[in-house]
């Protein structure tokens, strides 16, 4: 075994371990991990589950324990309101990143690697002591020779191989779950843990968090309310981000300013119509705005967003589906809202339209009394979310991000002025895109565009019937069908059997009767003549008969 087989089978061990110490050890019973325990894990394990709330403080504090990835990991699936209950996402919105901090002598070797010279001859001044630790890397104050202040992120050493071992790691505990438990099949965790890992992925280069932070700077180059800051390319690596340094406080310390109620309203209205600007109109957001990565500048009133490792990504159809959702939800439009869920999410073919739409209704009625200015936007959600969960309804990761992004933002304006609310300050801009939407310039291109999305389906329809018959004529075409669909099939042979069996039955029966007839006619002198065979034979023919008839239908399918 080599070097990194052994890595990862220690590694493995570890991680068991800590399952079995956090009282996780059922999940490595059933899924045959128990060999990789030590006696002493295995005369400690514990495999009793306890309530969601006991569960969601043991599973934070179990995966803040495994380190870094699971941390992240664990930072992401507080996302899912779908999949788990309240309690345990209360408690992964905890996750924080104990580290210790990476020692300046590391840091400089790691400068050093990375740009081929000493920090002392690339910043004129370099702060050794860092503004911030978290799991992946450590910031660090620095004066460029332009004399511009800036933020360096400096990857912590050989934490890329560690997340990239764990992520193996957590494939194959994924895959392991899927073929034990019903649940996790069904919910394509595989699925989900490859999304969730490509997220964390994406976090590791700095190179990509550098072109999200300058598309968001484009998305607001001619708004003077908004700052996002520069990259500064020349000193940024895959694993070293030098960024503007932006001073301000976050945006929910603004209390201590003692703003008034309209200037108050003015940041939070400026706020929404950002998250309006980078959702709906260029579908490229930032997916983790907590108070932390959202500032505000007293001095030019300006907010500034940093930290953009984490983005969200909508096509331009999710963007439409989600103005539509938006505009249903505002004109408690069940039609609308049912019909934006539905392009939004994955729907199985099992589903229960008319429950569905039902469900969807009696969210909307239950909202249609409530004043706009008092409507829960996060909690609306929530239940929109849990009702797709009760219908067996996968909400892609993207869409679970917008849901999480916009119920974090609620809590921020709630925190500026408890009084205003995100609905009520998202409905002008909504009204703006909905005249957009029926713009006869806008409306006219989408209509052309789906004009031609038809036209070239149509064009590949012959070429896909050929290819049908072509492989049916060989003998190589192939069926897919759901396990549903094969109960009916097989029903539908059950009842083309039975009916065949009954009329086998009646013929036999027929010939039976036929032949005892035609003797006693003919009057035929044999042993059955003399003992009444006719009313015999008779009778126990139709007492089969009956019996036949009898089983044929208790089945159910005739």
């Amino acid at each position: 075994m080599g070097t990194n087989g052994i890595r990862r089978l220690n590694r493995y061990r570890e991680i068991v371990s800590l399952l079995v110490k956090h009282g996780f050890g059922y999940i490595v019973q059933e899924v045959g991990l128990t060999d990789t325990l030590t006696l002493k894990d295995r005369l400690i394990s514990d495999f009793k589950q306890g309530n969601s709330q006991e569960m969601g403080y043991r599973l934070r504090h179990l995966l803040e324990e495994l380190g870094p990835t699971f941390i992240k990991l664990g930072q992401l699936l507080s996302i899912r309101s779908d999949l788990l209950p309240v309690e345990v996402i209360r408690e992964l919105e905890l996750l924080q990143d104990h580290v210790n901090q990476v020692s300046i002598n590391e840091i400089k070797d790691k400068i050093q690697l990375e740009f081929g010279q000493a920090v002392e001859d690339i910043f004129v001044r370099f702060n050794e002591t860092p503004v911030g630790s978290a799991s992946i890397g450590q910031v660090h104050e620095a004066l460029l020779p332009t004399g511009q202040e800036v933020m360096v992120k400096i990857q912590r050493p050989k934490i890329k191989e560690t997340v990239l071992a764990d992520l193996e790691i957590i494939k194959d505990l994924s895959k392991m779950m899927e073929n034990h438990y019903d649940w996790a099949e069904h919910y394509h965790i595989t699925d989900l843990m490859d999304e969730l890992s490509e997220s964390i992925k994406n976090e590791l280069d700095y190179m990509k968090e550098g072109r999200n932070t300058e598309t968001i700077q484009l998305q607001f180059e001619n708004h003077n309310g908004i700052k996002v800051p520069e990259i500064y390319w020349e000193y940024t690596t895959a694993e070293i981000l030098s960024m503007e340094r932006i001073d301000g406080i976050k945006i929910t310390e603004i209390q201590q300013l003692n703003l008034t109620p309209e200037e108050k309203r003015q940041i939070a209205d400026r706020l929404i119509e950002s998250f309006v600007t980078q959702i709906l109109r260029e579908g490229f957001f930032h997916g983790d705005p907590h108070p932390g990565n959202i500032h505000y500048i007293p001095e030019t009133k300006q907010l500034g967003f940093i930290d953009l490792g984490q983005i969200g990504r909508l096509s331009a159809r999710k963007r439409y589906d989600v103005t539509t959702l938006m505009i249903g939800l505002m004109n408690e439009d069940t039609d609308l809202i049912v019909k934006a869920m539905y392009r939004l999410t994955y729907v199985p073919t099992s589903v229960d339209n008319k429950r569905f739409y039902d469900d969807i209704d009696r969210v909307s009625k239950k909202f249609s009394h409530t004043p706009l200015g008092e409507w829960n936007f996060g909690l609306t959600i929530n239940e929109l979310f849990s009702i797709s969960h009760n219908h067996q309804i996968y909400i892609p990761t993207d869409f679970m991000m917008l849901g999480k992004t916009l119920i974090t933002l609620e809590g921020i304006i709630s925190d500026i002025n408890p009084s205003l609310n995100l609905l009520e300050l998202a409905k002008p801009y909504a009204q703006q895109l909905l005249v957009e939407r029926y713009n006869p310039v806008k409306f006219g291109k989408r209509l052309w565009n789906d004009a031609e999305d038809m036209a070239e389906s149509f064009t590949k329809i012959p070429g896909q019937l050929e290819e049908v018959l072509q492989k049916t004529s060989e003998g190589d075409l192939k069926v897919k069908i759901s396990v549903h669909e094969l109960d009916d099939i097989f029903t539908k042979i059950d009842r083309l059997s039975n009916k065949f069996s009954f009329s086998l039955t009646l013929l036999a029966f027929s010939i039976v009767v036929l032949g005892l007839i035609v003797g006693a006619t003919f009057g035929t002198n044999t042993i059955l003549t003399s003992i009444h065979a006719l009313e015999v034979g008779f009778v126990i023919a139709f007492m089969m008969f009956l019996w036949i008839i009898y089983s044929i239908i208790k089945t159910g399918r005739f």
